[in-house]
This record gives C-alpha cells, sequence and structure tokens, in this order.
C-alpha cells in the first residue's frame, strides 16, 4: 500500500483510473469500513478529504496485518486534515511510526491534476469561488473537498469540484454517501453512491 501523494506515480500514465472519494466519517469507523469493502478491488486509489482520519489509520493499521485476501484499502491511499483531525497520529504496523496528516494533497491520474482539501481553508461552506480561484491559477483539472458534508459536483470554467458528501452526518437532508470518479485522458466522470 501506498501512502500520499509522493508515491502516486503509478496513476499518472494510466490510461484510466478510479479513485474513491470519501469525506467526513466523523468517528464512524464502521461506515468507512462499509464503503470499502461495497468498492473492495474496483478502484485505483482512495481519496479521504479529512474529519476522520482516526477512522481511516484504524483501517490502515488493520489492512496492513491482513491477508492479501482480506485487504479492503486500494493500493494507493491519498489523505488529508480536516479541522477536525489532528495534525499527526500514530500508525502502528511492522514498526511504530507518526503519520504527519497534510493539509493538502495533490496528484495525477491518467495526465489529469487533482487537487484534494478538505475545504475549511477556503471557505466552502459559504462558497466555492476561492478553491476554485486556486485551481484554475495551478491548472488542476479536479477539485475534490469536504467540510460541508453535503454532496456536491460542479464543472466550473473546465475544473470539476467534487464534495462526495459525509459518510456518517450528511446535512440538508442529503443521504450518506460517498462518489466514485473515473479518470480517463479525455474527461473526469462521477457518479455518487449512498450507503
Amino acid at each position: 500500500m501506498h501512502l500520499i501523494q509522493e508515491k502516486t506515480k503509478n496513476l499518472a500514465n494510466k490510461e484510466s483510473a478510479k479513485i474513491l472519494v470519501i469525506s467526513d466519517s466523523h468517528g464512524q469507523t464502521r461506515n468507512l469500513r462499509s464503503v470499502l469493502e461495497a468498492q473492495k478491488n474496483t478502484c485505483d486509489a482512495l481519496v479521504f478529504t479529512g474529519d476522520g482520519i482516526m477512522d481511516l489509520i484504524t483501517i490502515m493499521e488493520e489492512d496492513f496485518n491482513s491477508p492479501p485476501e482480506h485487504k479492503i484499502l486500494p493500493q494507493n491511499v491519498i489523505f488529508v486534515r480536516g479541522n477536525g483531525d489532528s495534525p499527526y497520529y500514530n500508525f502502528f504496523t511492522d514498526k511504530p511510526q507518526i503519520l504527519q496528516i497534510p493539509e493538502d494533497a495533490s496528484f495525477t491520474v491518467a495526465h489529469k491534476k487533482i487537487f484534494v482539501t478538505h475545504g475549511h481553508f477556503f471557505g466552502v461552506y459559504y462558497s466555492t469561488q476561492e478553491l476554485l480561484d486556486y485551481l484554475e491559477k495551478n491548472r488542476f483539472d479536479a477539485g475534490l473537498f469536504g467540510h460541508t458534508h453535503v454532496p456536491f459536483a460542479r464543472f466550473l470554467n473546465d475544473i470539476l469540484l467534487l464534495n462526495p458528501g459525509s459518510i456518517s452526518l450528511p446535512r440538508n437532508n442529503s443521504q450518506k454517501s460517498y462518489a466514485v470518479l473515473t479518470v480517463t485522458k479525455e474527461n473526469i466522470k462521477y457518479e455518487f453512491f449512498e450507503l
């Protein structure tokens, strides 16, 4: 299993890839595990946009010690810190280590540049304009974020802005949800799923 965007180079030159996008588990490890089991072996990467990093680390530790047929995480795992997450976590595998949780991440999939943030530093609870400006300035093809707990997807100036919603605490009459991106050189498509 690769951790963080520096080790996702295997995704950059793929002709196509599927990306599982999850956010805001807020202590509901069971919900996160349920999504990962439902999508097992279907996605090339997991993007977790924050607020539930401890849930993800718990599953990462379990996955590390599981035989191959029981692993539920994709090969690539990208995550960022939400406003409810700590900047550092203990991570116990074959040797204890401390993971520093980044505030944002970026990676390339099938020649498309993708930016990941929780979104609170960009004010996404009120508007996506600041995030869109950042994505345009830095020539990203997509921006993935969480924080609002409301599923959202829109192409603005040919850039996909996507929030998968929350898998634990949905807001604004939405359901517990996550998303899957299908990324090719030609385009990025998305689909939402409910728990």
